[in-house]
Formats: structure tokens, sequence, C-alpha cells
């Protein structure tokens, strides 16, 4: 459900309710119903207040211009039976849903075009250059003493350091391959990257820039084996947005009047 005004969820008690009802009898429906959350101290008083600015009869001074109730001789509240002004209100929460929807969308749409710019950025970094950034995104991502290893000294080795886990303290590896978009990590890459670390190491982490099989996605984590952790091209770009490694992020304020918290 749409998140309601005060006078909207008002409007929808009243066609639960089904005949004229006292104010009370409204705010328990929406309570019942949570159609608002109100915030004042006198929550009842405040949907009188604005029931009766939006009523036909009032006699308010700083009556609504849209009028969405009738009040009766014995003060009950009902709906007005319009069509016209039913469907003018349906058509004003029709277009605020819309600016919503089209704010999350247009959102969504930066987000995958920094997703793709992180990723071309790291596809025109040379091998060593993107041994280097792993190394240090793990230290941002809260990994310690990581380290870039020597060519050729510990194998499949890119980068080694720790994790501090609880009151434990992990000895971690990674291996950083950037490849290509379609050359993708198998199996026989993780088993021996697995071989390289098993004794001496209690996790592995292997990050490449594109993607992995679905044969090495099934012995990432086996009985038994040092665990693998797999971070492929585009769940790095989500850890860096999520984190804000290496990424800015602006919050733009939207505003909804609610005349309860004033």
């Amino acid at each position: 459900m749409s998140k309601l005004t005060i006078v909207e969820a008002a409007e929808t008690a009243l066609e639960i309710l089904d005949a004229p009802s006292s104010v009370k009898q409204v705010y328990a429906k929406i309570l019942e119903r949570s159609l608002y959350k109100f915030g004042a101290q006198d929550p009842v008083s405040v949907l009188r207040i604005q029931m009766e600015r939006h009523c036909v009869e009032t006699s308010w001074a700083s009556d609504a211009k849209v009028k969405r109730f009738r009040k009766n001789e014995a003060g009950l509240f009902s709906n007005i039976e319009s069509g016209n002004l039913r469907e003018k209100n349906r058509t004003v929460r029709e277009v605020k849903i819309d600016d919503l929807t089209l704010i999350n969308q247009l959102a969504q749409k930066l987000k995958s075009n920094t997703i793709r710019h992180i990723i071309d950025h790291l596809y025109g970094l040379e091998p060593e250059d993107f041994e280097s950034f792993c190394q240090r995104f793990l230290e941002r991502y809260g990994f310690e003493n990581m380290t870039v290893t020597k060519k050729g000294r510990d194998g499949g080795i890119d980068v080694r350091g720790y994790l501090e886990v609880g009151i434990s303290q992990l000895h971690v590896a990674a291996q950083c391959k950037r490849y290509k978009r379609n050359n993708k990590v198998s199996r026989p890459d993780i088993s021996q990257f697995r071989g390289d670390i098993q004794g001496e190491f209690q996790q592995g982490i292997f990050i490449t820039t594109s993607e992995f099989t679905q044969e090495a996605k099934d012995i990432a984590f086996k009985r038994g084996c040092v665990p693998i952790v797999l971070i492929d091209g585009e769940t790095l770009a989500e850890i860096m947005i999520d984190r804000e490694i290496g990424v800015t992020k602006n919050n733009i304020p939207i505003y909804d009047f609610e005349i309860d918290r004033v």
C-alpha cells in the first residue's frame, strides 16, 4: 500500500466503515488497518481538525479547497459521493506515486551506470595494478595488513593478510584475476587456488573482473576444505557502492507535508 495522507486515511477508513461515523470511530479504523502513523500527542484532535477542514459544512475560516466529507446533524462524517471528485483525488495520488516511482527508477539507473563505470575502469588496469587495487579494496572493507605478494613467490596467491572475527584472527589469501569479459573463472582455477592456500590460510578470496562458471561456484564451499569467497566484477562494484569505497553518495531530500507533526 502506498503512503496515505491523514485525510486520505480518513477517507479510506470511512469507505471501510460504510456508514456515517464519528472521528473516534474513523481514528480507530485507521489504527486497525495501519492506514496512517500518527506522531501528534493528541491524534484524535488533529484528525478532527483535518476532517472539519475538508468538510462541506465546515465553519472553519481556513477550510480546504478540496472537500472530502459531509457531516450530518448528529455530527457524524461520511465521504462525499461524487465521482468527479473521487477521480480528481485519485489522480493526485497517482501523480504522487508516479513521481516516487520515477525517482526510484532514476536512482536504480544511476547505480547501474556507476557499476558499469567501475567495471570498465577495472578492465583498463594492468594485472599488477588490479592486484594493488584489490589490496586497497580489501583493507577498506576491513581486512588488516593486506600486502601484495612478490610475483612467483606464492603460487596463485596475489594478496595476503588477516581478518579479525570476534576474538579470532583468520589468515587470509586472495587471488586477483583481471580477466576479459568472456573469460570466466572455472572450476580448475578454484581448485588450484585452494591447493595453494590449504594448510596455511583459513580463508580464500577469489576476485575477478569477469564471472565464475557454475562449476566454480559449486566447489567454492566444500566440507573439509578452505572456503573460497567468490567476488566477480559486478559483485565487486556493488560492494564498493554499498560500502562507499571509492564511491561518493549524494542524498537528495524528498519532502512530504504531514500536518499532525507540526
